[in-house]
């Protein structure tokens, strides 16, 4: 009894006839491709004109049939494949819908030949049939992995792009009205829209890069700029028609320590919502995580600020290091309980003594600074020293 092996290799030469036959019946095959190709979605009324479909399905049928009457790959004949691929990545045909219509060669053929083939052709077509799907398979692999291939380099290319015009947005340039509605459109958002800005250590730059890599797959937008000494991460705050996104809002930027300045309103008032999320940054402790507010951190940029221009609180507080820092200390964590609940008996219970104690105290505190905390304004002032 013959074996599988020898049966092939003697019906061989009627195998190439028959798809030699299909050869010769191309413009056929491509009339019944083009209208099963209509049901997919990518190509009903898509970006692939109705030529340009017709001359691909051509060339491919050909191409598909000459690999497998030469028992070849497709690949190894041509570079139609990667062409292919790269061309339907660049009109924007979806993926999924690009490998159903290359796909969609092996019934079109096979269809075909069982239409032509004479009753004792089926023995042939049965030992064969797998040979014309791995040909079909694959050319549909070699067209995928060009279309991917593209999609990155297209992906790469409109994220430079980006980079470049929130570049813009955050210098002196981007102020304008004329450039700001320039760069909504570049970046594919509305200048009229609600937006949030981080402003994190430059430390944070993978984890900013790492969860727009994940927010991408989601179909959600978050644009991270690196600049000297930090990073800056900006996003749309909502999606259309003001609904909050719940995606984001779960995944945003977790476990990065920054400043962060939501609800801005529109892209012009970015640029400083980004100066505000960078004070706020600036004065965060190398133990803190989290995004923090200006409402959480107002006290600490508000002192960062006056400090830096005026020695605000050197000049406030230089009392204090005329007492031993045993006692500094004491007065000062007692001035801040009592900032905290405004409660000489409640700051007591805090701190384990008595009130009398902790009226002394501030009593101190003011002999040594000038300022009575249990006066609104002054308590105002000692609080921001204090931060």
């Amino acid at each position: 009894m013959k074996d599988l092996a020898d049966r092939r290799r003697e019906s061989l030469p009627r195998w190439r006839e028959l798809v030699s036959a299909m050869t010769d019946e191309v413009d056929a095959l491509v009339e019944t491709f083009l209208g099963r190709v209509a049901d997919i979605a990518g190509y009903r009324a898509g970006p692939v004109s109705e030529e340009q479909l017709q001359e691909s399905a051509h060339s491919s049928l050909a191409l598909i049939l000459s690999a497998v009457a030469t028992d070849s790959t497709t690949t190894q004949l041509s570079s139609l494949p990667g062409e292919l691929g790269r061309l339907r990545a660049r009109q924007g045909v979806p993926g999924e819908d690009l490998v159903a219509a290359v796909q969609l060669d092996f019934g079109v053929i096979w269809s075909a030949m069982l239409a032509r083939a004479r009753d004792s052709d089926m023995a042939v077509l049965a030992l064969h049939v797998e040979n014309l799907w791995s040909v079909v398979d694959d050319y549909a692999r070699a067209v995928q992995q060009s279309y991917l291939e593209e999609r990155a380099l297209m992906a790469a290319a409109t994220r430079d792009e980006q980079l470049t015009y929130l570049a813009e947005l955050l210098g002196p340039a981007g102020r304008s009205p004329r450039n700001v509605q320039n760069i909504a459109r570049a970046l594919g958002v509305d200048a009229d829209a609600t937006f949030s800005v981080v402003v994190a250590d430059a430390a944070a730059s993978h984890h900013a890069h790492r969860a727009a890599a994940q927010l991408s797959t989601l179909g959600e937008q978050l644009f991270v700029l690196n600049q000297p000494g930090r990073v800056v991460v900006m996003w749309p705050a909502s999606r259309p028609g003001g609904q909050p996104d719940p995606q984001l809002r779960q995944l945003q930027l977790q476990g990065m320590a920054g400043g962060l300045v939501p609800d801005v309103a529109g892209l012009g008032a970015v640029p400083g919502a980004a100066a505000t999320a960078f004070e706020i940054c600036r004065t965060l402790r190398p133990d803190e995580n989290g995004l923090v507010t200006l409402a959480q951190a107002w006290t600490r940029v508000t002192k960062s600020q006056l400090d830096e221009r005026h020695g605000f609180s050197d000049a406030l507080l230089a009392g204090l290091g005329t007492v031993p820092e045993p006692e500094r200390e004491v007065i000062v964590e007692t001035v801040r309980a009592y900032l905290a609940t405004g409660s000489l008996s409640a700051s007591a219970e805090r701190l384990y003594c008595h009130r009398n104690t902790v009226l002394n105290r501030l009593g101190r505190f003011q002999k040594l600074t000038g300022l009575d905390v249990t006066v609104p304004d002054q308590a105002a002032v000692a609080l921001v020293a204090l931060a």
